[in-house]
C-alpha cells in the first residue's frame, strides 16, 4: 500500500492512502487530516498504511451514515427484541439522519457528536424545547453501536463515537401518588367502566407494568392459592403489538389478596356474560382485558395510557402518570417495612440492588427501625456522657 503526505498548515497535514480498486473499478484512498508535527503526521500515515496492509481498510465506496444505519439496523434485528430495534428505527429517523445522515461515516469527529448531543439537550424536542437526557443518550447508544458495526466491517478504523460525552443518565427521584389520589382514580375508574377499574386495581396492588397487565390470561389467576403468574408481556412495536417476555425475560407469581380475588371473579363473570351474548366460549387462553367479545386480542398499553390520562384530567391529577401506580405499590410497601426483596420479587427487577437504587429514598420506616436496634444494644448514650 502507497501512502502520501501534504502539508495543509503549519501543523496541519493531509494523510492518503491508496486502497486499490473497489468493484467498480475506481480507484479507493483513504484520506485524513491531522493536526501535528511532522513526525507525528508520518507515524500516523505509517499507521494506516499498515492497517491498509492489513485489509482493514476495503476499498469500497465511501457509506453515508443512513446507509450505515440501515444495514446495521437490518442486522440488529436479528439479535434484540423487535420492539428495541422500533425504537432505534426512530430515534436514527427522528434525530440522527437530519443530523448526519447525508455525511460519509469516515469524517464524523467526536466534536460533532458532542455538539449534537449538547444541542438536542437544549432544543432538541416538541416545539423546540430541550430533549431528555435519556432520550440523548439512546442517541448516542444509536451512534456508538452503528459507527462500532462500521469498524468491524473495516468501514473506519476508530469510533469516535466511543469518545464522545453524551449527558449522564443522572437520577429522578420517583414522586408516586398518595393513597388519597389512588382511591380517587380508582373510584373514577370504577364508575366510568368496571373493566377499566380492575385493570388500575391490578396495577395498583401488584406493581405489574401496564404491558403485563395488557398480557394476563385467565389462565394466569391461581384461585385456589390466590396468586397470579406474570410472565408475558405486551409491547409496541411501530403501529402493531406484539406479546413477548416481561423485561428481564422472567416470569413471577405475585400474591394478591382475598378482595382482589373476588374483583377477579365478578370481573370474570362479566366477561362470560358478554362472550355467550355472541355465541363463544370464554376459556383459559382469554385475556383478561380486550375490546373484542371473545378477549382474543388484549388492550394496547397506549390506549391504556390515553385512558389514563383522560381519566386523571377529570379529576385533576395531571401530574400522576399510569406508571406512578407502580411506583406507589413499592412506596408504600417500603414505608411500611415491607422487606426489599419481597418488593422487588414483585416489581420483577432482576435483583434487589435495582428495587434500591429506585426506591432507597423510601425506606424510612425500616432505617428508622434499624437506628433504635442498635440503640437498645448500645443503651442510654447518657450513661457514657462525661
Amino acid at each position: 500500500m502507497r501512502g502520501h503526505l501534504q502539508q495543509r498548515g503549519a501543523d496541519s497535514w493531509r494523510l492518503k492512502v491508496f486502497l486499490g480498486r473497489s468493484a467498480d473499478g475506481k480507484k479507493r484512498y483513504l484520506e485524513r487530516t491531522v493536526r501535528g508535527t511532522r513526525r507525528e503526521a508520518d507515524q500516523e500515515l505509517a499507521r494506516l498504511v499498515v492497517e491498509a496492509g492489513e485489509g482493514r481498510w476495503t476499498p469500497s465506496a465511501p457509506m453515508t451514515m443512513a446507509e450505515l444505519l440501515d444495514r446495521w439496523l437490518k442486522l440488529k434485528a436479528t439479535t434484540v427484541e423487535p420492539s428495541t430495534v422500533s425504537n432505534y428505527e426512530w430515534i436514527a429517523r427522528q434525530y440522527v439522519v437530519p443530523a448526519f445522515g447525508d455525511r460519509k461515516v469516515a469524517s464524523i469527529r467526536t466534536m460533532e457528536l458532542d455538539e449534537f448531543y449538547a444541542q438536542l439537550r437544549l432544543s432538541g424536542g416538541v416545539e423546540s424545547r430541550p430533549l431528555s437526557g435519556r432520550t440523548v443518550r439512546i442517541c448516542h447508544t444509536v451512534m456508538r453501536q452503528s459507527l462500532d458495526q462500521a469498524r468491524k466491517w473495516g468501514v473506519i478504523a476508530r469510533n469516535p463515537a466511543r469518545d464522545a460525552t453524551p449527558p449522564s443518565a443522572g437520577h429522578s427521584e420517583v414522586s408516586p401518588p398518595s393513597v388519597v389520589q389512588v382511591r380517587d382514580l380508582l373510584a373514577g375508574a370504577f364508575d366510568e367502566e368496571p373493566d377499566f377499574g380492575v385493570y388500575l386495581w391490578l396495577l395498583a396492588t401488584t406493581g405489574c407494568r401496564r404491558g403485563e397487565g395488557c398480557a394476563l390470561r385467565w389462565r394466569s389467576v391461581s384461585w385456589d392459592t390466590g396468586e397470579l403468574l406474570i410472565r408475558r408481556n405486551i409491547a409496541h412495536v411501530g403501529r402493531n403489538i406484539v406479546e413477548k417476555a416481561t423485561k428481564t425475560h422472567q416470569s413471577r407469581r405475585v400474591a394478591i389478596d382475598a378482595s382482589t380475588l373476588e374483583l377477579l371473579r365478578q370481573h370474570q363473570l362479566r366477561c362470560r356474560e358478554l362472550a355467550l351474548r355472541v355465541g363463544v366460549r370464554l376459556d383459559d387462553e382469554a385475556f383478561l382485558f380486550s375490546e373484542e367479545p371473545d378477549f382474543a386480542t388484549p388492550w394496547r398499553p397506549d390506549v391504556c395510557t390515553n385512558r389514563f390520562g383522560r381519566l386523571r384530567a377529570t379529576l385533576g391529577l395531571e401530574s400522576v402518570r399510569l406508571h406512578d401506580l407502580r411506583h406507589f405499590t413499592a412506596t408504600e410497601l417500603g414505608q411500611s417495612g415491607t422487606p426489599v426483596a419481597t418488593i422487588s420479587a414483585r416489581l420483577g427487577h432482576r435483583d434487589k440492588a435495582t428495587t434500591l437504587n429506585i426506591y432507597s429514598h423510601t425506606l424510612p420506616a425500616t432505617d428508622a427501625l434499624a437506628a433504635e436496634t442498635i440503640s437498645r444494644l448500645i443503651g442510654d448514650p447518657r450513661r457514657h456522657a462525661t
